[in-house]
């Protein structure tokens, strides 16, 4: 794995995003990535505290667009995460936090997935409507995140050690 790891980063993208100075390369690329995680986080913490009861005046019905938000801010994550990845796969591709990162945020994508298909298009009028499954997931939605972002912070001060 580790050969695949310095070709990705030895790739003209991976090399451009690292070693440009322009300020098209690095900083936006992860200003990007800084946008996409909080349209992700922001939409999901937005959804995930009205199903646990915050704010009940607020309808539930007119919340289903902010799963565009959430969406169009995981696409972004995406991209420019790879990009950041690229540019520095040796190193991180070879720490366990990385993957413990990789593993929230897969599990953060799926239960937000899971509310975006049980939302229904927000048709519960109100929260003593909804199953507790879904305040459940509303609950391990915020964790997930937090427990992503976490890990992603932690990934630049600890010291690569290969798991």
């Amino acid at each position: 794995m580790h050969e695949w790891l310095v070709w990705l980063e030895s790739t003209a993208v991976s090399t451009w995003v690292r070693e440009s100075g322009s300020l098209w390369a690095y900083p936006m690329v992860l200003t990007a990535h800084t946008v996409g995680m909080s349209l992700l986080v922001g939409a999901s913490a937005v959804i995930d505290l009205r199903l646990l009861g915050v704010a009940p005046h607020v309808p539930l019905g007119p919340l289903a667009v902010v799963f565009r938000a959430l969406w169009t801010g995981a696409a972004i994550s995406l991209v420019s995460g790879l990009l950041l990845f690229g540019a520095d796969a040796s190193t991180k591709g070879a720490t366990a936090v990385f993957f413990v990162k990789l593993a929230f945020i897969g599990a953060g994508l799926v239960v937000a997935w899971r509310l975006t298909r049980g939302f229904g298009g927000g048709a519960a009028a109100d929260i003593g409507t909804l199953p507790g499954r879904t305040r459940l997931l509303a609950l391990l939605s915020l964790l997930c995140w937090t427990a992503a972002i976490t890990a992603g912070r932690f990934m630049a001060y600890l010291t690569p050690e290969p798991f």
